[in-house]
């Protein structure tokens, strides 16, 4: 605890004189006392506010250990008026372990304890030799030495000093007792004695050779508790061990048994897996010859069945449809020649998208080959700037295509004209149909009129005579050109198929 420099207790006349004691005629210089610790004056400073105690005096320096000086003095002082002393329990315990380590405890109270026990004769500060106790206090024909601790306690070399004398010694423990407290606090903790303890005392000795024996005793039995519990757990591991030998040969026989039977059941699902198969094998072979048998039948009839239908043909009406079929496209493509390419489109749609595309694609002018009349012109029905610009600004010539450099199939421009509406013309149509059916039935060879329908055009052709004409014009270095404006690394194709 900390030193206060407020002091509960002065000496005067040699006496300890609490501040409680004065009177207010006393305040100040007027107290007559002294600091228990260093004996400078003290005064008594005894306001109206703050409670009372006593301070040194001006002009003096101040101690530490006024306080507990003070407290200390004042204990003994007190324990010498009142010829008491607390006698504190007085028991002999004696310890000693097992076997297996535990703690067994014998005790026996000799004297249980009592706060105020009157004494014969005390004496303050008598020296014994190489010991100078607080207090020696007679009681019949027994001295015994008291000692007050407040900060200074008893150590280990004068415990074995009065052990060696066999001198009783008590110890009041004041340490955490506070430090303002009044004289009738204070003899309250002195006189209580559960503060107080036995540092020396013969009786304990004494008394502990006799549970000495008990003890010893209290150790033999909990040692053969021991022994036997070892020796029940040692037969209890034999025989758990033996258990686990039976149960581990049991398990083993029925692993070995499980395995076998396993073995058995796997040899007979192979074998009936491969009957099975076998089965399955005899079934395919048998649904193959049948499906064989059904396919050769199949074309049996289809073979009769296209027979009869070529026997129905009329070839006199084929001939005569394919003579005015080849006409007509004559005529058609005769006439085409003759009619200037219009500026106007025939689909509304492709009108739209082509007057976008131009602009999206910036172009400063049509490309020649769109321009260029070739053979197969006519073969849409419409002029042929408008299916040919279809053509470039919807597949060809777009970003995605320029971007990407995929080589253009001519399959997919003409899958984007007819998703335009771009169709062959309807005699075109026609003899296409018929020059098939002619191919099917084996009769083009027949008639000079079926075979010049083969002379005819078809769209793929048209189609690969554009993106000729886009090639011999120049058109890949025009999107090579397009490609450096849009900053794509890659090199252009070489070629568009």
């Amino acid at each position: 605890m900390k030193n206060s420099a407020k002091i509960p207790y002065g000496i005067r006349n040699n006496r300890l004189v609490h501040i409680s004691q004065l009177t207010r005629a006393e305040r100040g210089g007027r107290c007559g006392c002294v600091c228990p610790e260093c004996r400078t004056p003290l005064e008594a400073r005894m306001g109206d506010i703050v409670r009372h105690y006593f301070a040194h005096a001006r002009g003096t320096r101040p101690c530490a250990g006024g306080t507990e000086t003070g407290i200390h003095l004042a204990a003994k002082q007190l324990i010498a008026d009142r010829k008491e002393i607390p006698i504190p329990l007085l028991q002999a315990v004696l310890e000693a372990k097992d076997s297996l380590g535990y703690k067994h405890t014998e005790s026996k109270v000799i004297f249980p304890g009592h706060d105020r026990q009157p004494v014969d004769d005390t004496k303050l500060e008598f020296s014994l030799g190489d010991i100078r106790p607080d207090l020696i206090v007679s009681l019949g024909q027994i001295e015994i030495l008291v000692e007050v601790a407040v900060t200074h306690f008893i150590d280990a070399e004068k415990q074995q000093r009065l052990e060696s004398r066999g001198q009783r010694c008590i110890e009041i423990d004041l340490g955490d007792i506070p430090r303002n407290l009044t004289p009738a606090d204070l003899e309250e903790h002195v006189f209580n004695y559960q503060r107080a303890y036995w540092i020396v005392n013969p009786k304990i000795e004494a008394e502990q050779e006799k549970l000495r024996p008990r003890l010893q005793q209290q150790i033999e039995k909990a040692n053969k508790r021991i022994a036997q519990a070892n020796i029940a757990r040692e037969q209890e591991e034999q025989r758990q061990r033996e258990q686990h030998v039976r149960m581990e040969a049991y398990f083993k026989a029925q692993e070995q048994k499980h395995a076998e039977l396993k073995r058995q059941r796997e040899e007979e699902q192979r074998r009936a897996k491969e009957k099975a198969t076998e089965q399955a094998e005899i079934r395919r072979r048998e649904a193959e010859v049948a499906r064989q048998l059904e396919a050769k039948a199949e074309r049996h009839r289809q073979q009769k069945t296209w027979e009869q239908e070529r026997q129905q043909l009329d070839l006199h009406e084929m001939r005569y449809l394919a003579m005015e079929l080849f006409a007509s496209c004559q005529r058609i493509h005769a006439r085409s020649g003759k009619v200037a390419t219009s500026t106007r489109f025939c689909l509304p749609m492709a009108r739209h998208n082509l007057e976008r595309d131009i602009h999206k694609m910036d172009l400063e002018a049509i490309p020649t080959a769109v321009e260029t009349r070739t053979e197969y012109d006519w073969m849409f029905g419409v002029p042929s700037r408008e299916w040919k610009l279809v053509a470039l600004l919807g597949v060809v010539y777009t970003r995605e295509s320029i971007k990407s450099r995929y080589w253009i199939s001519i399959q997919a421009i003409e899958r984007y004209l007819g998703e335009f509406g771009y169709q062959p013309i309807v005699a075109l149509q026609r003899a296409e149909q018929l020059l098939n059916t002619a191919r099917y039935y084996h009769i083009l060879a027949e008639d000079p009129a079926l075979m010049a329908l083969e002379l005819l055009p078809r769209p793929l052709d048209a189609i690969a005579e554009f993106v000729g004409e886009l090639d011999n014009f120049n058109m890949i270095h025009l999107l090579a050109a397009k490609l450096d404006e849009l900053a794509f690394i890659p090199k252009p194709a070489n070629s568009w198929r």
